[in-house]
C-alpha cells in the first residue's frame, strides 16, 4: 500500500528517474502539458501530448496508460447539445484576460466526468468521500461514480493503488478495472473471496 505522505511527488520521481527522460527537454515539457491538460480536464489536448511521449519514449507505458485510456474514455463519448453550447460558452470565457474572469461570479466551472463522459460541476479530487457519494463528491446526476474529476495524482499507478487498498469507492468498478490492471497480490479487504 502506497504511503500518502508521499503520494503527491512519487509518480512525477518516478517517470522523472526513467534513463534519458531528463536529458529529453521536449519530451519533460509534452509530460507537463500532459499533466496540466489531464488535470484541467482537457482530455484531447492530454491525449495528444501522452501519446507523443509515449512514442518518443515507450518505457512511459506502465505509468501513463490509465490516462491515455481515461481520455480515450471520454472523449468516445458524444457531446449532448447542451454540452456542445457549455463548450463554447467555456472557450469564449477561457479566452478572457484572467483579471477579467475573476470579475464575472456566476460561472460555473464544468469538467467532463472520466468516468462516463458527462460535463458535471468541478469537484475537488481530494473531497473526502467517507466511503459514501454523495452530491459533494460525485458524478450522481449522470453516473454516479465517485471521484469524478481527473487527477494526475489519483490516477496514477499509486494513486490508484492508495485509493484500492483504503477502499476509497462504493462502486465495484473500480476495484475490477483497477485488478485487470495490476493484479494485485494481495487483495483488499473488500474484495477478498
Amino acid at each position: 500500500m502506497s504511503n500518502f505522505d508521499t503520494l503527491p511527488s512519487r509518480h512525477i520521481e518516478a517517470i522523472l528517474n526513467l534513463p534519458g527522460f531528463l536529458e529529453d527537454k521536449e519530451l519533460a515539457e509534452w509530460m507537463g502539458y500532459a499533466r496540466v491538460y489531464y488535470d484541467q480536464g482537457e482530455y484531447a489536448k492530454a491525449q495528444q501530448y501522452l501519446k507523443w511521449s509515449l512514442k518518443k519514449m515507450p518505457a512511459l507505458e506502465p505509468y501513463i496508460f490509465y490516462y491515455i485510456r481515461v481520455c480515450a474514455r471520454v472523449l468516445s463519448i458524444p457531446l449532448t447539445k447542451e454540452e456542445v453550447r457549455y463548450e463554447a460558452k467555456l472557450a469564449r470565457y477561457r479566452a478572457l484576460p484572467k483579471w477579467l474572469r475573476w470579475t464575472m461570479p456566476g460561472f460555473e466551472l464544468q469538467v467532463r466526468c472520466k468516468w462516463c463522459g458527462r460535463y458535471t460541476q468541478y469537484i475537488h479530487p481530494n473531497v473526502p468521500t467517507f466511503g459514501v457519494a454523495s452530491f459533494a463528491n460525485s458524478c450522481l446526476f449522470h453516473c454516479g461514480r465517485m471521484y469524478p474529476m481527473p487527477s494526475w495524482m489519483w490516477d496514477s499507478p499509486d494513486g490508484r493503488d492508495y485509493s484500492y487498498y483504503r477502499e476509497s469507492f462504493s462502486d465495484d468498478e473500480f476495484y475490477e478495472e483497477f485488478e485487470r490492471d495490476y493484479d494485485p497480490k494481495p487483495r483488499c479487504q473488500r474484495r477478498r473471496k
